[in-house]
């Protein structure tokens, strides 16, 4: 039996939290800041998660790319470049303005693609004679001085660079079926025919049936999540051809993502949802459950065999018996408070962005942004199984993607709070859930007194307990959560 964090009494834990003033959450619009301290009372995490401080200049930023030792970063104010050698402490090495559009207003674009040398973003470009928002070329390849090199007069919510056996970002592909020729980048071509009819997905240039991503796991091969997800070879960028699908009737968005470990040879793989606010039990404001919030694992060994016999032999009938099978399924509790790592509902989706961390092979850990759940930990066993081994829950974040940057180090991307640095430690949490307050005595000779006498001294507390009391509730019942080891 699974047994819940045990935490300090809810009314004492609200106490706490109003004597300390929350950290900024807004900046100079054009200025970088120095992350915010990690003595931030406005977040609640177990205690295998360390908060190592915060960008809150970034907020609106829907996700980033690691590369090497660099993050790309987009917001609504244009691209951002970071030095991340040292993961704890990144270094920001250049910035280009670079004035996102429409929803981008808000929600910067999601999931920016690079090969280190351009990224492709949706933009307006200030420096451009027309306003209209296209798909911007960035030179990235000094950070220091970025430019738009190119632009393509379409857009589209995600793009994705295919590559070649030469190039990093030969062609990209948008979600509605576009495909971009930029093999010179300062020229990109938009193709006639859309990597949707080339696979059987549609006609055109249309969102339907629904795709929300695509995925390159290595030269040749890309999957696309939605509602429909194909697996398809990308060896000639231009003519895709399908491999294998999966087809989702649960829900109208279907899957938002897909990660393959092993560059898409792995025994399974993770598929992730985005739910959307519809229906009786999807309204904003439910409690993230059902088949509409899930992470699914599927296995996937058949059709991983079958790709092996067809890149030797060219010959599609491999797959004819090959397929991806469900193997389990993660979400996040119901509803309750960030103190428990809840949420009192979510405002308007549930899962987003996840990502295996970097020594994924055929298992491994996984990070996961849940919006206002914030950013999950989970463990992915070999047989595909999934447990939340950790958490992160600031008290008004909205965690839209979250990066690996090492095993250990992550970057979360939140809406509200900006790029938010945390590191998971290899020791399993041990039931307890931290803030602020006890690395205010972290450092000190003196041992720390157990928190709920820490904060008994502090003299206005038993008034505001006595106060928060009267307000809160009894904590929700738990389900799937990072535990404690039970005892022998």
């Amino acid at each position: 039996m699974r047994r819940p964090f045990t935490v300090l009494p809810t009314a004492l834990a609200a106490a706490s939290l109003l004597l300390v003033t929350a950290a900024p959450v807004a900046a100079h619009p054009a200025l970088p800041v120095a992350p915010t301290s990690p003595l931030d009372l406005t977040y609640a995490a177990t205690d295998n998660v360390e908060f190592l401080g915060r960008f809150p200049e970034h907020a609106g930023t829907a996700g980033g790319r690691l590369l090497d030792d660099r993050f790309y970063l987009t917001d609504p104010r244009g691209v951002f470049v970071y030095d991340a050698s040292v993961p704890e402490d990144p270094t920001l090495l250049g910035s280009l303005v670079l004035p996102q559009s429409e929803t981008g207003v808000a929600l910067a674009q999601e999931d920016p693609d690079t090969d280190g040398h351009i990224l492709l973003v949706d933009a307006i470009d200030p420096l451009a004679p027309t306003l209209l928002p296209q798909l911007q070329v960035v030179d990235v390849s000094d950070p220091a001085a970025m430019q738009v090199i190119g632009t393509a007069p379409v857009v589209d919510h995600t793009w994705t660079c295919v590559s070649t056996a030469d190039r990093g970002c030969a062609y990209a592909y948008g979600r509605t079926g576009y495909i971009v020729d930029l093999t010179d980048p300062t020229d990109p071509v938009v193709l006639d025919t859309s990597w949707r009819e080339h696979v059987g997905l549609g006609e055109g240039f249309s969102n339907r049936p629904y795709t929300h991503d695509l995925t390159e796991f290595r030269t040749g091969r890309v999957m696309s999540a939605g509602a429909h997800n194909v697996l398809m070879d990308t060896t000639d960028p231009a003519a895709p051809r399908l491999l294998e699908d999966l087809v989702v009737d649960y829900h109208t968005f279907g899957y938002h993502s897909v990660e393959w470990g092993n560059e898409g040879r792995d025994a399974f793989l993770v598929a992730g949802t985005e739910i959307a606010p519809q229906g009786p039990t999807n309204l904003a404001g439910s409690d993230c459950q059902g088949e509409g919030s899930w992470i699914s694992t599927y296995g996937a060994a058949s059709v991983a065999e079958a790709d092996r016999k067809y890149e030797r032999s060219g010959n599609h009938r491999h797959f004819d018996r090959a397929g991806f099978e469900r193997l389990d399924t993660f979400h996040v509790e119901e509803r309750g408070i960030f103190l428990d790592g809840d949420a009192p509902g979510h405002t308007l989706y549930c899962a987003h962005w996840m990502e295996l961390a970097p020594s994924f092979d055929g298992g491994g850990r996984m990070v996961a942004a849940y919006y206002d759940w914030g950013t999950r930990f989970v463990d992915v066993a070999p047989d595909g199984t999934m447990e939340e081994i950790g958490w992160f829950n600031p008290a008004e974040g909205y965690a839209g993607s979250a990066q690996w940057i090492t095993d250990e180090v992550v970057y979360s991307m939140d809406y509200r709070r900006g790029l938010e640095v945390l590191r998971l430690s290899d020791e399993p949490a041990t039931g307890t859930v931290v803030g602020a307050l006890d690395l205010l005595m972290a450092g000190s000779s003196v041992q720390p007194a157990p928190l709920w006498e820490r904060l008994l001294g502090h003299p206005s507390v038993l008034a505001l307990g006595l106060a928060g009391a009267l307000l809160l509730t009894a904590r929700t019942r738990r389900r799937t959560r990072a535990v404690a080891p039970s005892p022998a």
